[in-house]
């Protein structure tokens, strides 16, 4: 019976994580999708690692995920410690798929034009890759780049994060005007960027939502005091507000970000636990 209950946690632990690597995959094709259809045809550079590529392909470099991906490999050996073991493999899984998935993806489209308007390639591509670094991000990663050189360079300069990213990006997008010679793209750059921006602030804050979870099981007193002691989710818990005599649950978490590690210590402790997330909105 041991060796049974083995092979069923098994499933149940690898889960989480298969899943947050294909949410890694998932975002990484929208970001590629992103470039090569809406930012790529038109020279817009928005700023980050793979602006600068898009630029250094123009000088007559590699190609732009190529390119990217050398970049790329240097900054994670550098920032490896600052983003963490976990965290450092899904960000390097991310970079070597976006830069593969962009190659590719220009290969097949022959650099192919598909929006003609500037302005609207510039909002949706920016859409497009907010949509993707954020999905990448709730996965427990980053699309590196970018995230990984203004975390390097704020451990070096006494500057806000946010100063520093509209910096680097600032230089990207001059490099990329005088590269091109088109003054004009300077502000569909600025478009893109600020719809990137404004995309993952809007799912950030999304994502942020009060979850209250109802939980039943037979063993709720030892759920209950296993989530209380657990270091790693006892952070993002509110409060329990009920227990009751049915075998139900009931308590509220501060965002879903930590959800997975509460649902996996809930099956640590029962198996056969029947867990159900609402979004809620509570005010203490």
């Amino acid at each position: 019976m041991k060796n049974l209950a083995l092979i069923y946690k098994t499933p149940l632990r690898a889960l989480p994580f298969a899943r947050s690597y294909a949410e890694v995959l998932a975002g990484s094709l929208i970001l590629a999708i992103g470039y090569v259809v809406f930012i790529v045809p038109h020279h817009i550079v928005p700023g980050g690692i793979f602006g600068l590529s898009i630029v250094i392909k123009e000088l007559g470099g590699l190609s732009i995920g190529l390119t990217a991906l050398l970049i790329n490999i240097p900054l994670l050996l550098i920032g490896g410690k600052i983003l963490g073991t976990s965290t450092g493999f899904k960000t390097a899984f991310s970079m070597v798929t976006v830069s593969f998935l962009v190659d590719g993806i220009t290969y097949l489209t022959s650099g192919k034009i598909f929006v003609n308007d500037v302005l609207v390639s510039s909002i949706f591509g920016g859409i497009l890759i907010g949509l993707a670094v954020f999905i990448v991000m709730k996965a427990g990663a980053t699309t590196g780049g970018n995230d990984i050189l203004v975390r390097i360079i704020s451990s070096k300069v006494n500057l806000p994060y946010t100063s520093l990213i509209l910096i680097v990006d600032g230089i990207v997008v001059l490099l990329g005007v005088l590269v091109f010679g088109d003054f004009t793209m300077a502000a569909y750059c600025v478009i893109a960027i600020v719809s990137i921006s404004k995309t993952i602030e809007h799912f950030l804050k999304k994502s942020k939502q009060n979850r209250t979870v109802i939980i039943f099981s037979k063993v709720n007193d030892r759920i209950k005091e296993v989530l209380s002691n657990n270091e790693k989710v006892k952070g993002g818990l509110i409060r329990f507000i009920h227990q009751d005599s049915q075998e139900k649950m009931i308590l509220v978490t501060r965002d879903n970000k930590d959800m997975e590690r509460i649902e996996n210590a809930i099956y640590e402790v029962d198996q056969d636990a029947h867990i159900s997330i609402l979004e809620s909105h509570y005010r203490w």
